[in-house]
Parts: C-alpha cells; sequence; structure tokens
C-alpha cells in the first residue's frame, strides 16, 4: 500500500496510500495484479475503487449495482453503477475514459468489502485506460483539504458557503454572485 497520507474528517481518519492515483471523484486507480490478468488485459490496466474519504462517508456499503458490462468503452465521468451504504446511496462516475475490463464479482456478492477492504479486496472494477491523467495523493490530498469547510457544514445540515467551486469552502474567501451558473460546493 506504501506510504499512506492522512486525512481527519472530524472524529474519523481518512488513510490515502501514495501508491495509487485519485479522481476528483474520490476513486483511485492502481497497476493491476499481475497475476490476475487475462490474456485479454494490457499493462495499462487499472483496479479502481472508492477512497476511504468517500467509504467513510457512505458507511456500510449494502448494494452495488453495475450499469456497465465488461468490454464497454466509457467515458470520464459517465454513470457507471450505483452504491448504497448505511449513511448514502449514489451514482458511481467513471474516473477516466477507458475500456471496463471486469467487474470484481467478491464486491457484488459481499459489498461490505468496500468499507472494510478498501484498498485491498473492496476494488470495484478494472480498466484499461491513461490512469496517469488523475491526481497524485499529494495534490488529491490538497483536493479533499479544500472541499471539507463545505462538506462538513453540509453533513452537519448547514448550508455550503456560497463560492465558485474553487474558493476552497472557506467564508473568508467566499464571494456573492448573481450567475446561476457559480455555485457553493467543491
Amino acid at each position: 500500500m506504501g506510504n499512506p497520507l492522512i486525512f481527519i474528517m472530524g472524529t474519523v481518519t481518512a488513510m490515502l496510500p501514495d501508491d495509487r492515483r485519485y479522481a476528483k471523484n474520490h476513486m483511485w486507480l492502481a497497476a493491476s495484479d499481475p497475476t490476475t490478468k487475462d490474456d485479454a488485459s494490457e499493462d495499462n490496466s487499472f483496479r479502481v475503487g472508492l477512497s476511504s474519504y468517500a467509504a467513510a462517508l457512505i458507511g456500510v456499503v449494502r448494494r452495488l449495482e453495475w450499469k456497465v458490462a465488461p468490454g464497454a468503452e466509457v467515458e470520464a465521468s459517465q454513470p457507471i453503477g450505483l452504491i448504497e451504504g448505511s449513511k448514502a446511496t449514489s451514482d458511481l462516475y467513471a474516473p477516466v475514459a477507458g475500456v471496463i475490463v471486469r467487474c470484481n464479482e467478491e464486491v457484488t456478492k459481499q459489498p461490505g468489502l468496500v468499507t472494510t477492504s478498501t484498498y485491498d479486496d473492496g476494488w470495484l472494477l478494472e480498466m484499461r485506460c491513461d490512469g496517469d491523467t488523475l491526481l497524485p495523493v499529494a495534490e488529491y490530498l490538497k483536493h479533499l483539504q479544500a472541499g471539507w469547510p463545505n462538506v462538513s457544514r453540509m453533513l452537519r445540515g448547514l448550508p455550503a458557503y456560497p463560492c465558485d467551486g474553487q474558493c476552497g469552502g472557506g467564508p473568508e474567501k467566499a464571494e456573492a454572485t448573481d450567475d446561476p451558473d457559480r455555485h457553493g460546493g467543491a
């Protein structure tokens, strides 16, 4: 798993291993395990999973459903599935453009693995893609830190700070706007 960076979410600690890349939608990519590749897999094959940050926000995963099948070509941000947890239900979106190689059948049978084995057995799917377009762990940590003030407020039932999504979410950097295309949130 490498040397993880740590992000503190109130009373919860999110571990962020440095041996993978991260998408802003809180998914990670790591080079696929070469011992599990089939003859059709290529060197640019990556396992994809949820970051421990996302897993903590969703809670214990109860259900995982796929909208795509192996062999499907997907675009970045395309809906690929649904995840239901004890705290939230969310659509899943492709972190990058690529081809779905396979879905992890074990997490479909035992969805709790997404929560209990986030960076190991709890991976979601395998993709052939360009993983270099995603954030290294230090940049992902900065992304989390910038958005946490708003996320923390929303978790407590408070409105997000108004900003253009680039302000870092703090009241001291928020700017008022009448432009409907500019909104709060990270």
